[in-house]
């Protein structure tokens, strides 16, 4: 009976030492997927140009889905040289005049514009 009395405490020890574990596993977890979410706002500056979100957004999905792997602030910062503060139509004629062009879905566009819809439709 002395045996039994002296295997809860430990059990007892275990079960809350295993509880903290998975309790911090799941803090550590959920702190690694709220790194990776990006809010609209961050990128304000980049969609503000897109007249029509829910048409970019659609043409994004196309975008996104012939797209192997999509880093956001990887694009963010590639587009934000690219643009440099100009504007959208003008960074756009230097795609078409540079050949930088992108087919979707039977769509011809611009790369900076697919990658914008891409950008806008990854952001919701």
């Amino acid at each position: 009976m002395s045996q039994d009395l002296s295997r809860r405490p430990l059990l007892i020890a275990l079960g809350a030492i295993a509880g903290v574990v998975v309790a911090a596993g799941g803090a550590y977890e959920a702190g690694l997927i709220g790194h990776h979410f990006h809010s609209p706002a961050e990128y304000k500056d980049l969609l503000s140009g897109l007249a029509d979100r829910d048409a970019a957004n659609r043409l994004g999905e196309a975008v996104l889905a012939e797209t192997g792997t999509f880093e956001t602030g990887q694009i963010a910062r590639g587009l934000r040289k690219r643009i440099a503060h100009r504007p959208l139509a003008a960074v756009l004629a230097d795609d078409l005049a540079e050949g930088r062009m992108v087919e979707t879905k039977g769509w011809v566009l611009p790369e900076t514009l697919a990658l914008l819809c891409g950008l806008s439709a990854k952001l919701g």
